[in-house]
């Protein structure tokens, strides 16, 4: 274990250097950009992987702050040394500093190709998209579980071991995610890695700010008050804890000759990515994520006094005095995610949970505004809302959550704009200032 821990001091000492020669070789106005961004894949193959992924975790291990630009390129130049089937042998520091500026460049290429997807007119429109692990919708749940770690372990062991009900463990006000997941069927295997993680992140506090080893000896027990308890070997954790076909976010574990090494930063960091990457490959999204944030936007509006709920296929309107039939002249076409009234305004919303682990490329494509059809299936809700309550649609607009920022000229413009969760409530906020104000000048 001694050497161990000499492994993972060593490998912060290289990332320090490491990044030193990146700074270095990015003021360097000789550095041939053209080469080394087409040449990314034969870089990594003459790179000692096992070398340079401990150092390469270590320098992500360091850069702590999200704002940090080199960041997703080091997680990127990462996820390619753990791709790459060639064995190489140096153990040039340059040579890594090249292959994470071989990916930044790649990035900016594939950024500038992106564009088209939102030039729906000429001159071209300004497009802002941020995405981070603050703004994924299961963010709040892992704040949650790492602010009580200890709490924590004894209620998912209450959830694997006695089938206990989640939402009473887990209150849906500081989980609103977790409260939704069964105790059975395909979401054991996610309490299972939810409580490994949890107990590592603890395991491995005491060697911040080095990165830290599991080897195969170690094991997890999982145990309860009544005394019931189960264990997780090696193997199982090895396939709970290693995935090279995931997103590296969720995964930020690097094996190197039966040992894993880590830290407890990067797997608390890592709780949110992960909790909605394993939601996302089960049939329980609709359930956990997509339901939840619906219900966030209702609430939402019922806080600001309308009468706010869904709308079923059938025209059954849900809201909290009750449920309404509406009756429209032809068949609504398709469930309206929240209908809300009030006596001033009537407003007709579709909720998009946007999935950030995808590829950006995907989500440019459901973003960009001539890429997709929520508008237009939006568009024939609203037409049949106004026939059924024989009033004028207000506000129609298609509200995502799982980007911190987008800002798009486009949406300005649209009859039908997609915007933030933090755009509707600001605005919900404004009018009632402005009400508020208009009231209180009145003689």
């Amino acid at each position: 274990m001694v050497n161990a821990r000499n492994l993972g001091r060593r490998a912060r000492r290289d990332a320090v250097q490491l990044l030193s020669v990146l700074d270095k070789m990015r003021d360097d106005e000789e550095f041939d950009e053209g080469r080394v961004r087409a040449a990314s894949a034969e870089l990594a193959s003459k790179i000692d992987s096992d070398w340079a992924s401990i150092v390469l975790l270590a320098l992500w291990n360091t850069l702590r702050e999200p704002e940090e630009a080199v960041r997703p390129h080091v997680k990127r130049a990462l996820e390619l040394l753990n791709k790459t089937s060639a064995v190489g042998s140096s153990r040039a520091l340059t040579d890594v500093a090249e292959l994470i500026s071989s990916c930044w460049l790649t990035h900016e290429a594939g950024m500038i190709e992106l564009a088209p997807f939102w030039e729906s007119a000429e001159p071209a429109r300004t497009v802002k998209l941020v995405i981070s692990g603050h703004g994924l919708p299961t963010a709040v749940d892992a704040q949650t579980l790492m602010s009580d770690p200890g709490r924590s372990l004894a209620a998912i062991a209450e959830v694997l071991l006695h089938d206990a009900d989640p939402a009473e463990l887990f209150p849906p006000e500081n989980f609103p995610h977790l409260s939704q997941l069964p105790a059975s069927g395909e979401a054991i295997s996610i309490w299972e890695a939810l409580f490994l993680r949890v107990s590592v992140i603890m395991r491995l506090v005491p060697f911040e700010p080095d990165l830290a080893p599991l080897s195969e000896q170690f094991s997890i027990q999982i145990h309860s008050e009544s005394g019931k308890s189960r264990v997780l070997a090696f193997p199982e954790i090895r396939s709970l804890l290693i995935n090279h076909e995931e997103d590296i976010t969720a995964y930020p574990v690097v094996e190197l000759s039966g040992v894993f090494w880590s830290s407890s930063h990067l797997l608390a960091d890592s709780l949110a990515p992960w909790l909605l990457a394993a939601i996302q490959r089960t049939k329980l999204r609709e359930r956990v994520i997509s339901q939840p944030f619906e219900d966030k936007v209702v609430e939402l509006l019922r806080a600001h006094g309308f009468k706010a709920g869904s709308v079923d296929e059938k025209g059954t309107w849900r809201t909290q005095v009750g449920q309404e039939r509406l009756y429209g002249e032809e068949d609504l076409p398709g469930q309206i995610d929240v209908l809300a009234s009030r006596h001033d305004s009537l407003f007709v919303l579709e909720c998009k949970s946007i999935f950030s682990m995808g590829r950006i490329r995907n989500i440019a494509e459901k973003l960009g505004p001539e890429t997709h059809d929520w508008r237009g299936k939006l568009q024939k809700k609203r037409d049949w809302s106004k026939r059924a309550l024989g009033r004028e649609v207000d506000l129609s607009m298609i509200i995502i959550e799982g980007v911190d920022v987008y800002a798009s000229e486009a949406e300005a413009e649209a009859e039908i704009p997609l915007v933030t969760f933090e755009f509707l409530s600001g605005l919900l906020d404004a009018a009632k200032e402005l009400t508020e104000g208009s009231v209180a000048v009145q003689p």
